[in-house]
């Protein structure tokens, strides 16, 4: 028993002798049963599902830019990067565009009017400026 106490002691890691799953034989959470940290079937919130589906217009924006990138022998997309001001200002318009119609949204009708001027500009001048260095770039 002393050595035991004493291997813990010095490595810090269980003995020989306990089950790598841990200590009695316990048994490893599977993946099969509820892990108690999450609540049961609880849906992610509307702002969740909306930064989701922001991130993946980001996946494909850049996916697109590192194919093209590869399969050009390197050429790149110079002046392009306004166009990365599309996701982000439609998400966030959709989100205070929701917020709006709920009545939570911060600052009341003034700030959420604020917000959504402030994202159609940002679309605005994203598309303004990328969609034209984009179709250079492409050469059409």
């Amino acid at each position: 028993m002393a050595d035991e106490t004493n291997q813990q002691k010095h490595t810090g890691g269980p003995t020989r002798a306990q089950p790598p799953g841990g200590s009695r034989g316990e048994r490893r959470d599977s993946g099969s049963e509820p892990c108690g940290a999450c609540p049961d079937d609880a849906p992610a919130s509307f702002e969740k599902r909306t930064a989701a589906w922001m991130g993946v217009a980001y996946m494909l924006m850049l996916l697109f830019i590192l194919n093209f990138t590869l399969f050009t022998g390197g050429r790149q997309l110079p002046g392009t990067f306004p166009l990365f001001l599309a996701p982000v200002s439609v998400a966030l318009a959709v989100v205070v565009a929701r917020r709006m119609k709920n009545g939570t949204a911060a600052g009341g009708t003034a700030g959420g009017a604020a917000v959504l001027a402030a994202c159609a500009a940002g679309l605005l001048l994203g598309l303004a400026l990328g969609v034209p260095a984009l179709l250079a770039a492409l050469g059409v």
